[in-house]
Order: C-alpha cells, then sequence, then structure tokens
C-alpha cells in the first residue's frame, strides 16, 4: 500500500494528464469506418440516431465527439479538424484515417479489401502498459512483465523512474508512434510529452507477449542522414541476426556483398552508451555508412543493436558489470556468428570499434581463444579513458560549453580512480563520477595489452575530435612504437563521429547535422583490409 500512495503521489506531480493532440504522423485522407477502428484500439463509440452525433470515449478516457456533415470534432471540449466531412455511408461513419490516430493516439489502419481493422496488438499493450503507469496500478504493470524483467525492475523501483520524471514537469497525453520488428523483439515507440522535455519510451516485447525490457530517452525528431552515394544497394544484400543467446540475445544485420564468397568481415562494436545497430547519434548513422560502404567494396559486416540498449533495464540491473559485459562478450559472440557462416572467410574477419569500441579492441583480442580475429580497427579511440574524460572536459570548459568546476570535478574524481587503493566495492567519500566498478575497470591504458599483441592494427582518428582529442591518437603511436604491424591515418576535417566540419575543434552542434562518413574513411579501410594477408 505504501508503495502504491507514493506512486500515486508522483504520478500526481509528474504525469497529470494533459490532453494535447500531437500532429498526426499519417498524412492519410482516406475515410475509414469509425467505429470498426475506435472499437479495435479499445474504444467505446455510442451513436445518437436523433442528432446524428457519434461519440468515442477511448481507452485513455479521451472523449470525442462529432456530428454527421460537420468538419470538426470535440475532443475534451477542444475543437478539433476532421479533415474533411463526417459522412454517413449505409450504417457506416466515414472519417480521415490521420483523424482517428490523432483521437486514439495510435497507428490505426483499414483493409477495405477484408473489411477489418488493422491494429498492431503490441501498439495496444503498449498503450495500455503506459496507462496503467499513468494510473499507478504496479499490481496491473508487473502482470504485463517478462520474469526477467520483474526481477530487474521490482515495485520500488518504479519510484525511483518516477522522481526523475517528476522533474519533467506535466505530461500531455502519450502518443504512440510506430511499431518495429527485430529478431528478438517487437518493439513500440510511444511519445512522453513533458513540459520540460519530450521523452521517447521504447516498450520490447518478448515471444510470449510480455513486456521484456523498454527504453527512455529524450526525443528529439529530427532527420537523419539519408544515404551515402557511395553505397550501391545493388552491391550487397542484409539479413536480420541474432547475435548472442539468451537471456542477453541482440538483434543485428549481417551485411554481405552482391555476388559468392568468402568474403572478409568486420564486426562493428559501438562507442558509448547505449545504441542501435547503425550508431546512430542525433543525425548521423556512422555504422550505417560503414556497413554499406565496405560491402559496397566487397567487404562483409555485423552490426548489433548494443546490449544497454536492446536489454536496458535488465542489465542495468546489475551495479557490478563492467565493459566486458557491455561490449566485449557480444563482439566476440558477433565474431564467432560470422565465422560459422560458409559465405565470412573466417580467415579475415576483423574486429572495429568505435569510441569506447576502439578501446575494448584490445580485451576482445585477448579473450579470442579461437584465434579466430585476424585484426582490429580503432576509430577515435582513447588510449587512457582518463587522460581522454580530462581533456575532453578541457576543452569543454576553454571553448565555454561547461563552468570551470566541471573540469575541477573531473580531475578530483579521476584522481581517487587512480588511487592504488581505489576498492570499487567500497568506494572512497567523495566518489561520485558514476558505477565505481565500470569506471574503475576503465582506468588501464589500451596500449598495455597492445603491446604484447601480434594482431595488426589500424588506428584512425578525427583531428577535430573534442571527445576523444588527437592527445589520446598520439599516446597509442608513441606507446606502440615498437611493432611493425600497426598504422595510423589522421583525418584533419572528421570530428568524434567522423563526419566533416569546420574549425580548429568540433561542437556537439556538428552531430544535429545530417551529413556520411566521408567515402575515403571507406577508403582507407578497405584499402587496409585487403593490404592484411589471411594468413599471421
Amino acid at each position: 500500500m505504501r508503495v502504491k500512495r507514493w506512486v500515486r503521489r508522483w504520478m500526481a506531480a509528474a504525469l497529470l494528464t494533459v490532453v494535447i493532440l500531437a500532429p498526426a504522423a499519417a498524412a492519410e485522407t482516406d475515410p475509414v469506418p469509425l467505429r470498426f477502428l475506435a472499437e479495435a484500439a479499445g474504444a467505446t463509440v455510442e451513436w445518437d440516431g436523433e442528432t446524428r452525433t457519434v461519440t468515442v470515449v477511448t481507452a485513455d478516457g479521451v472523449t470525442a465527439t462529432l456530428r454527421i456533415g460537420d468538419t470538426e470534432a470535440l475532443v475534451d471540449g477542444q475543437p478539433v479538424p476532421i479533415g474533411a466531412e463526417a459522412v454517413l455511408v449505409g450504417d457506416r461513419t466515414w472519417v480521415p484515417q490521420a483523424f482517428m490516430e490523432r483521437v486514439l493516439a495510435m497507428p490505426v489502419a483499414w483493409d477495405p479489401e477484408k473489411e477489418q481493422p488493422v491494429v498492431n496488438p503490441y501498439v495496444l499493450k503498449a498503450f495500455r502498459l503506459v496507462n496503467d503507469l499513468k494510473r499507478g496500478d504496479l499490481a496491473a504493470v508487473n502482470a504485463q512483465l517478462s520474469p526477467a524483467l520483474q526481477q530487474a525492475v521490482p515495485q520500488e523501483a518504479w519510484l525511483q523512474i518516477g522522481a526523475s520524471l517528476a522533474t519533467l514537469g506535466e505530461l500531455g497525453r502519450p502518443q504512440v508512434l510506430g511499431a518495429s520488428v527485430t529478431a528478438v523483439h517487437h518493439n513500440v515507440d510511444v511519445l512522453l510529452p513533458f513540459a520540460a522535455a519530450a521523452q521517447k519510451l521504447i516498450v520490447r516485447f518478448d515471444a510470449n507477449g510480455l513486456v521484456d525490457d523498454f527504453h527512455l530517452n529524450t526525443y528529439m525528431p529530427i532527420d537523419t542522414a539519408g544515404e551515402p552515394p557511395y553505397a550501391d544497394p545493388s552491391a550487397f544484400v542484409e539479413e536480420e541476426v541474432v547475435v548472442g543467446e539468451a537471456p542477453w540475445a541482440l538483434p543485428g544485420t549481417l551485411t554481405l556483398p552482391a555476388g559468392e564468397g568468402p568474403f572478409p568481415a568486420v564486426v562493428l562494436v559501438h562507442g558509448s552508451g547505449p545504441s542501435d545497430r547503425d550508431g546512430t547519434a542525433y543525425a548521423v548513422k556512422p555504422f550505417r555508412d560503414l556497413a554499406h560502404g565496405l560491402a559496397s567494396r566487397g567487404i562483409a559486416t555485423l552490426r548489433f543493436d548494443k546490449r544497454t540498449f536492446v536489454h536496458s533495464q535488465k542489465f542495468g540491473a546489475n551495479p557490478n558489470f563492467t565493459v566486458q559485459e557491455e561490449s566485449v562478450e557480444d563482439a566476440l559472440a558477433a565474431v564467432r556468428l560470422l565465422a560459422a557462416d560458409e559465405r565470412i572467410d573466417a580467415r579475415r574477419i576483423f574486429v572495429l570499434g568505435q569510441s569506447l569500441g576502439g578501446l575494448v579492441v584490445p580485451r576482445t583480442l585477448a579473450q579470442d581463444e579461437g584465434g579466430l580475429i585476424r585484426g582490429g580497427i580503432a576509430l577515435a579511440a582513447p588510449n587512457s579513458t582518463m587522460d581522454a574524460l580530462v581533456a575532453q572536459n578541457r576543452i569543454l570548459v576553454e571553448t565555454g560549453q561547461l563552468p570551470p568546476e566541471q573540469l575541477a570535478f573531473i580531475e578530483g574524481q579521476v584522481a581517487l580512480l587512480r588511487d592504488p587503493a581505489f576498492d570499487p566495492d567500497h568506494p572512497p567519500e567523495g566518489y561520485l563520477l558514476g558505477t565505481p566498478h565500470y569506471w574503475h575497470d576503465l582506468v588501464p591504458k589500451a596500449s598495455d595489452l597492445l603491446k604484447e599483441q601480434e594482431q595488426p592494427m589500424l588506428f584512425l582518428q578525427g583531428g577535430r575530435d573534442f571527445q576523444v582529442p588527437v592527445s589520446e591518437f598520439e599516446s597509442f603511436r608513441a606507446d606502440l612504437a615498437g611493432r611493425t604491424n600497426v598504422t595510423f591515418q589522421l583525418f584533419p576535417k572528421l570530428n568524434h563521429l567522423f563526419t566533416e566540419g569546420e574549425g580548429e575543434i568540433s561542437t556537439m552542434a556538428e552531430y544535429l547535422v545530417p551529413a556520411n562518413v566521408p567515402e575515403y574513411v571507406i577508403a582507407a579501410i578497405a584499402d587496409w583490409i585487403r593490404s592484411v594477408s589471411a594468413e599471421p
């Protein structure tokens, strides 16, 4: 009962329902039968023959009233354009599809051939979940979760989620944006329009129709970069695959060049934070560009949604995770998947990591017990995460993007982590950076392993990168001066995401501009791979 009271309290503050009809996601003006679609979406419909008026009450309690012949409806008392006259054909009221989607707050359609509504059942499930949360009905919420998610997010954990959402102010009416399917989950995207900052909730359903996980992030509806001009769609095919096994199975995309193999192949490993298989960061999709560009040059790739993106809550429930669980294990699983595919040249499998992914390439090589990895490729990789963190914050302070005290804070935290006496199980007073096991695991330099390894390596770096500055690239070069099979290449105009910009140093604003990884980066990677012999 105490939990329910607290949930109701934060729901009252953070999830106060205000009906805001978001712009219609669809532009369809095709007429659809109102009753069939409304009832399929869980709404009730009443007809008043005397006034020729239809009243719809949606699953989340919104009331819409319209009269035959009118072009405007009342939705919770607010006038809303229908988009065309509401017409009565036989005993059916017909209105534009876009209007129904606005009223029901979810995508719906009508199949004229089968004469039946088309509503994704997972959309209905997600809509129900959000509304049960709004009401604070934790028993109903818990009944919709998979056993694994129930364990990861107990009822008390919803209080923490609610407390964080309460800072965003009032919540407008949730709106289902769309649904998708991967080899692991059915996914539904839900817009949560909080007053301070809209959020996008991705609800993931398992094969049994239970909520297996969810991911919450700031909603930024910006245009993303289209296909790079150097990608030839006729030169490759793509397949949906599964990387790894339960409970951490990940959906991925295998991109294969057209024609007969076997082909050399590259596993793409993400940088820090939850990320999809394309490496989508705001308006940029670097992993998509790399995959299609390399495939157009005869090199296969395997990219996959990151564990922290697919299994956000279940994975995050472990307070002691490190990059071993976050990245290394899945990179190795991807390598094994490629090696078992007869279309892949098992003698020429490479691992490419960007940012944090580049940092873990040496760890991945060290754990390649079967000797399946022929070489590694590191893009914008930090040699010392601690040094990179300090350098990044110094640049942000010097360019006025962060206050000076931020740098002092980071320097103090790094000093604590580097103290030989630091115990992640019992972090010292004043440690505030984040999960202690995770950060303490990142103290060693990546070159410590690379000095002892024999696999060829390619290091690529953007000269304008403020997140992992050129100093880290030079640190690798200095530490690995004794190796003869390591190649370094600096691209002066590139930022951290390997897109071009102007000025001495890049900024976060560049990531909001749709851009592709330049073709010369693709060429550098492809040429280096071809230069590496199949045998050590």
